[in-house]
């Protein structure tokens, strides 16, 4: 993703591009002024469908789990972040009506890059949902909380009108997500499904425009609604996104190779003191904020320290704010647009990385994602070009899937599977199971060494029986696991073991230690991406 944004950068105005004199066929085709409409509708869309997406993220279910955690997070994060942003453009600026806006220009996150990024590197686990989660509360705070800065500091606008149009906004859309749901209960195709998801998504920006030409904020609201409601409601929904998800793709890449055309670099030159000021304050209120929340949620242990890097993306929502300060305010907020239009700029080019880097460092990454296959070049490339036309010929037997011959388990597995004590009641050990989403559960004993797995074999006799689920714990549930994976046999050796066991999923152990669970899915996903 960011190689599209500094691939939009250099064909952009402000890129390598403006050194290019009279009009070619490159310049004309993305710089001209008729293709700034398209982009903008497809920039638009792309928005509304990332939102869709994170709208899917706040299921009930997990919130009842981990909400209080996540708001505690969150909310400390805004907190801090907006009181130390405000402090920081006072004393650069010494205009109080500047600080009291600027805090909803900085705790916006950018969910576009947020959430593309993750999905690029398959990122799963709980700091990977606590970063979206964020990022969905971060803008809903930013849209709902900025028209009554802007009548406080400005008085412009009708704080109540604003707040009435939000909320009409996000009934909305919860009200055709709901429709989606009731719709999706007589379609089972996957063409049929992302019609339906392209027609939600389509429907709640077309109501929104339609009653009020250019909301861009309001639509965003209607489609993270659209989202959450449409993932609560339907026990499909998870299909859905994932269909919709592949096919909306092309619409990102030209949705980030656009934001990267219209950065304008030249305003990091000119943020000055103020610009620095901004910048280093929404860091550390990020950082520290995010910190601070995880020790008052007690979240320490399950969660990235780097959380708060992760939250550093800024793009859209914040643009989108700038614009309508400065259509309110011109004169008195051109300083502010300025700086925040620099902080875009930066956290647009170094936010990707620090999301990727958050979800690495956090163990929630396969490194098959990480880590680049080799390509053939030269003579090497010809050798193996011959290669596959006499295996394609039947000249040649071979399997490319013979240990040795590519990645094995450690690049295939999830290094932070969720885990249980040998002393966890069978409540917890019935919630560890749905929330992990792997048919066995690994187990550790009180000196963190492995000490076998539960199944949902060793769960049923106890599910229906009252007076075993109240008796019963983790370790009389776990069966001893004397054949595991090792984190360097062959992907064939572990898909054989899986089979044997007639499994999906199975622990990975090194020194009589856990260090990963690898899935049929994954191996087969790294076997597919190492072979083409």
């Amino acid at each position: 993703m960011t190689v599209y944004i500094l691939v939009g950068l250099a064909l952009g105005p402000h890129g390598l591009l403006r050194f290019v004199e009279g009009d070619t066929a490159l310049t004309g085709a993305f710089l001209g002024p008729a293709t700034q409409g398209p982009l903008d509708a497809i920039g638009e869309l792309a928005v509304g469908f990332i939102l869709f997406g994170i709208g899917a993220e706040f299921r009930f279910e997990v919130f009842r789990r981990v909400g209080p955690k996540i708001l505690a997070i969150s909310g400390s994060e805004i907190g801090l972040t907006a009181l130390l942003v405000a402090t920081a453009v006072l004393l650069g600026t010494g205009d109080w009506r500047l600080a009291l806006i600027s805090p909803a220009l900085a705790i916006a996150s950018a969910p576009s890059a947020t959430l593309v990024t993750l999905r690029e590197v398959e990122a799963e686990g709980p700091t990977t949902r606590s970063l979206i989660l964020c990022v969905g509360q971060n803008n809903l705070a930013a849209l709902l909380v900025f028209p009554l800065l802007m009548v406080l500091a400005f008085g412009r606008g009708d704080p109540f009108a604003a707040t009435g149009l939000a909320m009409a906004a996000l009934a909305g859309g919860l009200l055709v997500g709901l429709a989606g749901a009731i719709w999706m209960e007589s379609i089972s195709g996957r063409r049929e499904m992302v019609i339906l998801g392209l027609l939600v998504v389509l429907g709640v920006l077309g109501l929104v425009h339609g009653y009020q030409p250019g909301a861009t904020g309001l639509g965003m609201l209607a489609c993270f609604a659209a989202g959450l409601a449409l993932s609560n409601a339907s026990p499909h929904a998870a299909v859905l996104f994932r269909y919709l998800e592949n096919t909306v793709y092309p619409l990102y890449v030209l949705f980030f190779l656009g934001a990267g055309r219209d950065l304008h670099v030249e305003a990091l030159a000119h943020a000055g003191i103020l610009g620095v000021l901004f910048i280093a304050a929404r860091s550390a209120g990020k950082l520290l904020g995010a910190r601070l929340g995880m020790r008052m949620a007690h979240w320490e242990e399950g969660l990235s320290p780097q959380l708060g890097a992760g939250l550093l993306c800024q793009a859209g929502v914040a643009l989108g704010l700038v614009a309508a300060l400065e259509s309110a305010a011109p004169a008195e907020s051109a300083d502010l647009r300025n700086v925040v239009v620099a902080s875009v700029v930066f956290f647009e080019l170094i936010g990707p990385w620090l999301v990727r880097r958050t979800a690495v460092r956090a163990g929630e990454v396969k490194l098959a994602n990480i880590v680049s296959q080799a390509e053939a070049s030269g003579l090497d490339a010809v050798r193996w070009v011959w290669m596959e036309l006499r295996r394609s010929m039947g000249l040649v037997k071979s399997d490319p899937l013979a240990p040795g011959a590519g990645p094995t388990v450690r690049h295939a597995m999830r290094r932070r599977p969720r885990t249980i004590d040998e002393s966890a009641s069978f409540q917890r050990v019935m919630r560890a199971l749905g929330e992990s989403g792997a048919d066995v559960l690994p187990v550790v004993d009180p000196e963190g060494g492995f000490a076998g797995v539960i199944s949902y074999d060793e769960v049923k006799n106890a599910l229906y029986d009252p007076v075993l689920r109240g008796l019963v714990i983790a370790g009389d549930l776990t069966i001893p696991i004397d054949d595991p994976l090792a984190p360097d046999e062959s992907l064939t050796d572990a898909l054989e073991r899986m089979d044997a066991h007639r499994v999906q999923s199975w622990p990975v152990v090194e020194s009589g230690r856990l260090v990963g669970v690898a899935r049929r899915s994954d191996l087969y996903g790294a076997m597919r991406q190492h072979h083409t």
